[in-house]
């Protein structure tokens, strides 16, 4: 070859490395995609570890159990995909995406299946923030502030009084996980190179909230049937305090039973999916139907041998704590259920995030 020729060749690889390096470097200054991850104790998750398996077992989405656990068993981690979790008394967790982000360290959410396929949709670094306080309903805890006071007069007397009561002295505060949701966020995107040491100043960008919760307000017919104005003013009131006009939004519509789900549930159901529907919302907000992904046969097991908080029949029992570990209101407290309702919301989500 000609030393000329040579010369030219080098130099265009020389180039080729330097457009490559330059390339990779602005991918790595694209701005952190943010997710608030909001609700009550499914949100938290009370899904032990030791149920995670069983998912590998589903027909149609089993292949997803690659995406949380390694072939020599370990669990995955992601170093793109950042997760900060307050959990009050128990201390904030934070760090790279991997199992144990749920209300214990043995326990996981929808969080990690969620923030895997955000991850694989982003080149981008993607962070989810959790904000999750078991026991919280939207008629109160988190309260919007557009939604306004509490409609006391048109509770029934005991409801009215308990909750008078608790206003009075102190220990219920209408609003105050609202507050503490977007104190959060603040806190946390107000520091983040503190917070995530790896954070190289690229900015960021509030790219969705996914939103889990119900089973409070299911409780109260009054609760349940002002559950579409207050969603609705949460949706609001949450773009306008964190400044993301048309921030996209997952509803994970509650799917507890599955179809065989009673009355209160499907009227709080009903409620979501109307908030979802709203004209207002199209495009930006999207309802997920989390009972696609309830577990019959872990369901049929608790319901015909779990009697009165007790197992009376041993098998049925060992058989259960390989999918379960919780009962119906906490989704079983199956790996499975919880991961797959990450993977549908975050499947949603894609459809609305550019």
């Amino acid at each position: 070859m000609r030393r000329d020729t040579v010369t030219i060749a080098v130099a265009l690889a020389a180039l080729s490395l330097a457009a490559f390096t330059t390339t990779e470097a602005a991918d790595a200054k694209k701005p952190v995609k943010v997710f608030i991850l909001a609700g009550q104790s499914n949100m938290q998750g009370h899904a032990l570890l030791r149920t995670l398996d069983h998912l590998g077992s589903d027909p149609k989405y089993g292949d997803l159990l690659k995406k949380l656990k390694n072939a020599d068993g370990s669990y995955t981690v992601r170093d793109d995909v950042w997760i900060y979790y307050d959990r009050g008394k128990a201390g904030t967790k934070k760090g790279p995406l991997t199992a144990g982000y749920g209300a214990s360290d043995q326990e996981i959410g929808p969080e990690w299946m969620f923030g895997q396929i955000m991850g694989d949709h982003y080149d981008n670094t993607v962070l989810l923030i959790k904000t999750a306080w078991g026991g919280a309903s939207l008629a109160v805890d988190f309260r919007p502030p557009s939604a306004g006071d509490l409609p006391l007069a048109t509770y029934p007397e005991a409801a009215r009084k308990r909750l008078e009561t608790g206003i009075k002295d102190g220990t219920i505060v209408p609003g105050a996980k609202y507050r503490q949701m977007i104190e959060t966020v603040r806190k946390v995107l107000g520091n983040l190179k503190a917070e995530f040491p790896q954070y190289e100043d690229q900015g960021y960008e509030i790219a969705g909230f996914f939103w889990f919760q119900g089973w409070n307000d299911m409780l109260s017919n009054e609760f349940t049937a002002e559950y579409e104005k207050n969603m609705a003013a949460l949706i609001k009131d949450v773009r306008r305090d964190l400044g993301a006009a048309n921030l996209p939004v997952v509803i994970a519509v509650m799917g507890i039973d599955g179809k065989k789900a009673n009355d209160k549930i499907l009227a709080l159901r009903k409620a979501q999916n109307a908030a979802g529907d709203r004209p207002e919302f199209k495009g930006n907000v999207a309802c997920v139907q989390t009972a696609e992904y309830w577990d019959d046969e872990a369901a049929e097991l608790v319901e015909k041998f779990w009697v009165k908080r007790k197992w009376v029949n041993e098998e049925a029992q060992k058989k259960f704590d390989t999918m379960g570990c919780q009962p119906p209101y906490h989704y079983l407290g199956s790996a499975k259920i919880l991961s797959l309702i990450g993977y549908g919301c975050a499947e949603a989500m894609k459809t609305m995030c550019k």
